[in-house]
């Protein structure tokens, strides 16, 4: 027979002792045995009622008392830890993040995956009417649609390991090209599909980033010289001496090309001949771009002073001296003149003042950085050493609010006060202003309401 099975929990089976003697009629010695140990005090130690044991359990684990309740001010303060958790990791996605963007007045808009080669970085930034090129050292160039960010063609330009310098997207009626320069020429792309057209070389090598005037490209090189180039057909036009090296971009004001060297030359040449319409020598060399409006044009100089020249015949309209050689670019923005100025930080000037020959300042403000556009009421300030960006109310040049943006290596401002910024590895991002976008919004729903409703019948 098959031994049954216990059920779990129950007690074990009783099983009587093999030594046991036979039952059967007792003797009277064994009756009297059987009495004496009944009355030893053993036998009434072990005749004495025993408590009855529960049955053995598990033990049970110990239970924590419930927490006391959460005070109101730790838990506002949990949640406002969470909160910026919360905000930190969102931030940490973007190039220009969503914090320091709405302190600006701004809303991201939209921002690409990184688009630099591998092992590359960006190296230069552009915009035009519909799209954002961006090109890397290794001389990829991506074209970005501007509305939203969609990458339309990647192209590769380089042959070698020249440098990229600029990219200008310059259509005409026959050719719809994009013209990448570097440092020992100029490739055309196809601007719809990307493809290499053609390779130039240039007769004089570029030490700045080319600026346009009608169908020429124009630049300065290290030689002293401000040369032309005729970007449609590859063409070396000609070249003018300046002397020293041109460090700073062209300026272009109206039909003069504005050019200024490290010898202390200042020129201004008429952008359709490159011929001189009028020079003048400074006592210490010019590193920066030189600023224009229709009235006058502005020289930094290393001779300690910032220069108003009239835009015509280059008379002298005043000079501002300071302490120390100027090396920042002026800037012409508004109805403002803004340079960084060391030991003085950022000042603004009168652009035109009446019977001033010294000059005349609005304001001096401690924001670092050189001022790149206006945006409403304040003008933004960027400083690319320290990745701050700095808005300055424009009438009193109180700083109005600043960031520091580690990851941002180049900033464009519209005229439209879109902004776009890119990273080290080709992040571009588009921000545009909160009231551009309500004043947008509020026209879609005019639009919306105006358009005729279809009725159903």
């Amino acid at each position: 027979m098959r031994p049954s099975r216990a059920r779990p929990g129950a007690l074990p089976p009783m099983i009587e002792s093999q030594t046991s003697a036979v039952r059967g009629p007792a003797s009277a010695g064994t009756l009297l045995a059987l009495a004496a140990v009944a009355f030893s005090p053993v036998a009434a130690a072990l005749a004495a009622p025993v408590a009855p044991q529960s049955p053995t359990k598990d033990p049970v684990p110990a239970v924590d008392a419930p927490a006391a309740p959460e005070a109101p001010e730790q838990a506002a303060e949990r949640r406002r830890a969470e909160r910026r958790a919360a905000q930190a990791a969102l931030d940490e996605r973007y190039v220009f993040g969503p914090s320091a963007a709405d302190d600006f007045g701004y809303r991201i808009v939209w921002q690409t995956e990184p688009l630099a080669t591998l092992d590359a970085s960006m190296q230069v930034l552009n915009a035009s009417e519909d799209s954002y090129w961006m090109g890397d050292s290794a001389g990829s160039v991506v074209r970005i649609r501007r509305d939203n960010g969609e990458v339309v063609w990647r192209a590769s330009t380089n042959q070698g390991v020249e440098r990229m310098v600029g990219i200008e997207y310059l259509p005409t009626p026959r050719h719809d090209n994009a013209y990448v320069v570097n440092e020992l020429g100029m490739v055309t792309l196809d601007a719809v599909t990307g493809n290499v057209l053609r390779r130039a070389r240039f007769s004089q090598l570029p030490a700045t980033e080319p600026s346009v005037f009608g169908s020429y490209l124009v630049f300065g090189t290290r030689t002293g010289l401000t040369s032309w180039f005729q970007y449609v057909t590859g063409y070396n036009w000609r070249s003018t001496t300046i002397g020293g090296a041109v460090n700073g971009r062209i300026t272009i004001a109206g039909d003069l090309a504005l050019a200024a060297g490290t010898n202390g030359t200042v020129m201004a040449l008429s952008a359709g001949t490159a011929g001189v319409a009028w020079t003048r020598k400074l006592a210490a060399g010019v590193e920066a771009p030189i600023a224009a409006d229709d009235m006058a044009c502005y020289v930094a100089g290393r001779d300690q002073s910032l220069w108003a020249f009239d835009l015509m015949r280059g008379r002298v309209l005043w000079q501002y001296f300071t302490q120390t050689p100027l090396i920042n670019p002026p800037a012409r923005v508004g109805d403002g003149l803004y340079l960084q100025i060391p030991g003085e930080g950022l000042v603004s000037f009168v652009p035109q003042p009446n019977e001033k020959p010294d000059g005349e300042v609005r304001w001096k403000s401690k924001a670092p950085g050189n001022v790149l556009a206006q945006v409403r009421s304040d003008v933004m300030a960027w400083d690319r050493a320290s990745r701050t960006l700095t808005a300055v109310d424009v009438a009193t040049g109180r700083i109005v609010r600043q960031a520091r943006l580690p990851k941002v290596e180049a900033v464009r401002f519209g005229a439209d006060s879109t902004m776009v910024v890119a990273s080290a590895d080709g992040r571009v991002q588009r921000l545009e202003t909160l009231a551009r976008s309500a004043a947008e919004a509020a026209s879609a729903r005019e639009s919306a309401a105006a358009a005729p409703q279809s009725s159903s019948r």
